[in-house]
């Protein structure tokens, strides 16, 4: 239906304003049209009040806005997380998270979405939901703009908004590191929603290039590490991008990007019980992380169903941390579990290509 209509939120600023040029319309209208787009998060042509009728009319013609078909919300019981399974023009699904923290300053809500990345993913980490469902195809820039959008369209509706935003959904973000960059200036732009780049967080899994990529182009952005071990050969097991970029590339760019960027590094630490949580992997990950402005953030499995790794007691939990921090005087955390009532904790979201398989 919509593949001779050009989808108008994949562009930019500067493409919008020269498409609508080269359709005859005003070049400010560029900015007035964006601003609907990505500010007021319109999905209509006819509520651009402030253009006339046969300029929407052109629009509606040459072009469309595309949205979700939401086909899930599941809300926790525990801590409020909100679950979204999106169903995309293509017919596949992805998954969205919006987290809600309370603030210890002010008592007021935060919230923070964790957005998808791509269709799937093609890493394979061993202990990750997403990765067992397979790979479908990266996200374009309107299909992350709307994870975005369609929540925040829902939380104005309680005089709410969106503080953060976290790149660790569905999908490596840094193999989609075209579109993703595309749509962190659309996001941050300010004729649009205007998130900040210093409150975007990309985790990787490891991608060298992607990191590269990063620094050539001075994306500000944070940056997480799903390290999970420092040890190479185990690596290898749980993450198998680890062959093409072992633990020694991955510190190189590390240090450049610390050394460029002046940024805290977050390393994100699953806990596998009879895998990971050993003293030499202490030591190990101790070795590794303490050349960076560093904060490792220990993560206790969430069980996945045909998974066989298993989360480790809250004895051989608190051993690791309290060594890492007492011993090796790791600056550590132990990450506060949302949503798992709901399958929305971390490597439990999958790809669903059935609307019954909800």
């Amino acid at each position: 239906m919509n593949n001779e209509k050009v989808n108008i939120l994949n562009l930019t600023q500067e493409e919008l304003t020269e498409f609508l040029v080269s359709l005859g319309l005003k070049k400010f209208y560029g900015k007035e049209v964006f601003i609907w787009l990505h500010k007021k998060i319109i999905r209509n042509f006819d509520d651009m009040t402030n253009l006339s009728l046969k300029d929407r009319e052109i629009l509606k013609e040459n072009a469309y806005i595309p949205f979700f078909n939401l086909l899930k919300h599941q809300v926790s019981k525990l801590d409020r997380t909100e679950k979204f399974l999106f169903e995309l023009e293509d017919k596949g699904t992805i998954e969205t998270v919006l987290l809600r923290h309370r603030d210890s300053k002010n008592k007021e809500i935060r919230n923070t979405l964790c957005v998808s990345s791509q269709v799937g993913c093609p890493v394979k980490c061993s202990f990750c939901a997403t990765g067992q469902g397979g790979y479908m195809r990266n996200l374009s820039v309107s299909e992350i703009l709307n994870q975005v959008y369609t929540v925040e369209r829902r939380l104005r509706k309680k005089d709410e908004s969106l503080n953060n935003l976290v790149f660790m959904g569905m999908g490596e973000p840094l193999l989609n590191i075209d579109n993703l960059s595309t749509a962190l200036s659309i996001i941050s732009n300010e004729n649009g929603i205007n998130i900040s780049k210093r409150k975007i967080t990309i985790s990787t899994s490891g991608v060298v290039p992607g990191i590269e990529k990063i620094l050539l182009e001075k994306i500000p952005i944070e940056l997480a590490v799903s390290l999970h071990s420092a040890i190479n050969e185990k690596r290898d097991q749980i993450i198998p991008i680890n062959k093409n970029f072992p633990l020694e590339d991955l510190s190189a760019v590390l240090v450049e990007y610390q050394k460029q960027t002046k940024r805290r590094i977050t390393f994100e630490y699953i806990l596998i019980d009879n895998f990971n949580i050993s003293e030499v992997d202490a030591n190990a990950l101790a070795d590794f992380i303490h050349q960076f402005d560093h904060v490792v953030n220990l993560i206790p499995y969430n069980e996945v169903e045909g998974v066989e790794h298993k989360r480790p007691s809250m004895k051989k939990i608190d051993r690791f941390y309290n060594y890492l921090k007492n011993v090796r005087k790791v600056n550590v955390t132990l990450r506060q579990e949302k949503g798992s009532d709901i399958d929305g904790a971390c490597g439990q979201l999958r790809q669903r290509n059935k609307k019954g398989d909800n």
